[in-house]
């Protein structure tokens, strides 16, 4: 039974780390993109470009006005990010592609939100953040995945071409 924990356990850190990584979320908007038709390439057009907006206020506009150092231990043994610790850049960019997702994709919310939350998780776990940095960063990417979703509301895409009531 110990051996079975301390691999689930040991599972579940590699886990964290990939899905903590740009790569991971890239690799799930090309899988969307390649497999899920004109409407797959819609969710992966909206995911990226909810990813890049949230990332960009997280890290370009934030980051520089609110300096907070990072957890103690932070630096032990690697290098760090000399950004500040507030808000968690990954947690916004990662939450905005979740979110935006999952409002048009909603069976695909459940395990999204399983490896972001993982992903977040593993940022508090090894020190990279404060739980308040990655509870900002996921209210950051909530903000820009609800904003876009009302500046861009996906029935009104071109690329959907969802058929339109009569009007009566």
């Amino acid at each position: 039974m110990a051996t079975l924990l301390t691999r689930l356990a040991c599972g579940a850190r590699i886990a964290e780390r990939i899905a903590e990584q740009p790569l991971f979320w890239g690799g799930v908007a090309t899988a969307l993109a390649v497999k899920g038709g004109t409407r797959g390439r819609q969710v992966a057009l909206r995911g990226s470009v909810c990813y890049v907006v949230a990332a960009f206020i997280a890290n370009v506009v934030i980051k520089p006005l609110v300096y907070r150092r990072r957890p103690q231990g932070a630096g032990e043994g690697r290098i760090t990010p000399v950004t500040s610790s507030f808000p968690s850049g990954h947690t916004a960019s990662d939450s905005a592609f979740v979110f935006s997702v999952a409002q048009e994709l909603p069976r695909l919310a459940i395990p999204l939100a399983v490896a972001a939350t993982a992903a977040h998780w593993s940022l508090i776990r090894s020190e990279k953040h404060h739980v308040g940095d990655v509870l900002a960063g996921g209210a950051i990417g909530l903000g820009v995945a609800y904003i876009v979703w009302k500046l861009w509301p996906p029935q009104t895409s071109p690329l959907v071409g969802w058929p339109q009531a009569a009007a009566g």
